[in-house]
């Protein structure tokens, strides 16, 4: 009987200790709008940790609504989530690729383009015996059945070959009107272009010919982290000092425009653009946790503001709406999402990523490494830890 009551004691100690207090649950996101998912079907079947952190991500533009991802770690990692079913298919590793930093671009025919490389942000280190990253095209198979799990093989892709040699791709988007990806490579920082029906690549020139200003030691030079195209096809990104660059369309190359991202005085050697939602309008999320606005027409760039207290918005996307969803937070620090209405010009923080299912699961994320909003207006977060799981929020 003893033992009995000592066990009784034992689990009910435990649920207690499970409870959350409703301050707490004031401070997350709703329990109702968000949900996660392993990275495949625990406990074999799921990519390992030290390869799971989830650095890219896209959605299918041909509105079959399928979710795409790609990992960094020890092995890169494909994945995709179908909302039909709703959970996460392992595609198998990326051959010779450690790192995808956001360079997944998906064209309306449904084939994917990823860009490889090794780890980034590294001040150059390991470049000089890097061969370089390649651009790999995945074809997903037609028939759902016909999708096997796999985790320890490789994923079937074709290399379309090197934008530069010696260079990472650091970031890649897709122009889906006039069939041709626009991409930046690590750690010189060359814009450059591929022709989808010709297979051809062309460097445009750089957005970065200096090093970040910084210690001695430093040897980075301060490269846009994303790519944003308006309604003409002129792409644009940033570069040294935080200036703006841009492309038009059948240019030798990429021109330095007379404007800056908006940030805090005396950050202009280290403020880039971290990722980028176009619309008609385009939005940016800055490495110093600003919202922009950028006009394209005149060329005006307005500073929204901060979103939160931290450094660095990780991840944007506009919904329906028109409204704004981000992601950022410190790397110690829980992620929060966050809301912005252009119509009223009002920000809401919605609150940590932080999922509830107890007794099942109870899921944090410290790091959004990635994010994109599906067709049906479900946001799609990656985390970007050693062991990381995908977040679905649902605005609506």
């Amino acid at each position: 009987m003893v033992i009995r009551i000592g066990a009784i004691l034992f689990c009910a100690a435990g649920l207690l200790l499970a409870q959350r207090t409703l301050e707490y649950d004031r401070s997350v996101v709703s329990q109702v709008r968000i949900d996660a998912r392993d990275l495949g079907y625990p406990p074999v079947d799921i990519i390992p940790e030290d390869e799971s952190a989830i650095t890219a991500l896209a959605a299918t533009p041909n509105r079959t609504g399928v979710v795409y991802g790609a990992t960094s770690g020890k092995r890169s990692h494909l994945f995709l989530l179908d909302p039909v079913h709703g959970y996460v298919q392992p595609l198998g590793f990326l051959k010779d690729v450690t790192a995808v930093r956001k360079t997944l671009a998906i064209m309306p025919d449904g084939d994917v383009y990823i860009g490889g490389s090794i780890a980034v942000d590294n001040g150059g280190a390991a470049y000089e015996n890097y061969a370089g990253g390649h651009l790999l095209r995945y074809r997903p198979v037609e028939e759902r059945a016909n999708r096997n799990i796999k985790i320890d093989s490789p994923c079937d892709t074709t290399d379309l070959g090197m934008p530069v040699a010696h260079e990472g791709i650091y970031a890649l988007t897709a122009d889906t009107e006039r069939n041709v990806l626009y991409g930046l490579t690590y750690p010189s920082g060359n814009f450059f272009r591929y022709d989808i029906a010709t297979s051809n690549f062309v460097v445009l020139g750089a957005v970065a010919t200096g090093k970040m200003r910084g210690e001695k030691f430093e040897r980075d030079r301060l490269i846009g982290r994303a790519i944003a195209i308006d309604k003409k096809g002129s792409v644009y990104t940033s570069g040294e000092n935080g200036s703006l660059f841009r492309y038009v369309p059948g240019s030798a190359k990429i021109e330095k425009l007379a404007i800056s991202i908006p940030g805090e005085p005396g950050r202009e050697g280290s403020n880039r653009i971290e990722v980028w939602s176009a619309g008609s309008e385009i939005y940016g999320g800055t490495s110093d946790g600003y919202l922009v606005r950028f006009n394209p027409e005149s060329l005006a760039i307005d500073n929204l503001g901060k979103p939160l207290i931290q450094y660095g918005v990780n991840g944007l996307v506009m919904a329906p709406d028109g409204k704004l969803y981000g992601a950022g937070g410190d790397a110690d620090d829980l992620a929060r999402i966050f809301s912005y209405d252009p119509r009223s010009g009002a920000y809401r923080v919605l609150g940590f990523i932080d999922v509830n299912r107890r007794p099942y699961y109870s899921w944090q994320a410290y790091r959004i490494g990635a994010m994109c909003i599906g067709h049906d207006g479900t946001v799609y977060l990656g985390q970007s830890e050693r062991k990381s799981r995908l977040y679905l929020f649902y605005p609506f």
